[in-house]
C-alpha cells in the first residue's frame, strides 16, 4: 500500500460511504501531506465513524465489536507515531531523540501486547505501523 498513494486517494475520493478503510485512508493521506489541520479533522472524523459500531453493539457485545475496537486502536497508534515523529528534534540533539523513540517503542510494545495474539490482528497493527513510519 505504501507505494500506491494515488490509488488510495482515488479510492477515498470516489467513495460515498464512511467505512473503516475509508476513514483510515483519509487519516493516512492527511499524514502523508503533513497537513496538521487535516490530520486533526480526519482523526476526529475517524473516531466518530469507528466508534459508532461499538455504541450500537452495546456494552455486552465486546466480541462483535472487537473489529471496531481494533480500528480505533490503529487510529490512535497512527496519531501516537505522528506526534512522536513531530516532536523529534534535529539530529544534533541525539539524547532527546533517543528518549522520544524509546518512549514510543515502549508504548507501542505495550499496546501490541494488549490485542488478541492472532496473526490476523497483529499483522494488521504491524503493517499499519510500518505505513505510519514510512510517512514520517
Amino acid at each position: 500500500m505504501v507505494g500506491a498513494w494515488d490509488d488510495v486517494k482515488n479510492f477515498v475520493d470516489s467513495s460515498t460511504t464512511q467505512t473503516a478503510q475509508i476513514v483510515t485512508g483519509q487519516v493516512l493521506l492527511a499524514m502523508r501531506n503533513s497537513d496538521t489541520s487535516a490530520i486533526s479533522t480526519t482523526l476526529s472524523n475517524a473516531r466518530t465513524v469507528l466508534g459508532s459500531p461499538i455504541t450500537a453493539a452495546g456494552p455486552r457485545s465486546y466480541r462483535r465489536s472487537y473489529g471496531a475496537v481494533l480500528d480505533l486502536h490503529l487510529i490512535y497508534e497512527l496519531e501516537l507515531i505522528h506526534q512522536a515523529v513531530a516532536l523529534l528534534p534535529s539530529s544534533t540533539q541525539g539524547q532527546e531523540r533517543r528518549r522520544i523513540i524509546n518512549e514510543l517503542t515502549k508504548t507501542l510494545d505495550t499496546r501490541l501486547e494488549s490485542i488478541s495474539p492472532t496473526f490476523r490482528f497483529r499483522e494488521l497493527v504491524l503493517s499499519m505501523r510500518r505505513t505510519a513510519f514510512s510517512l514520517s
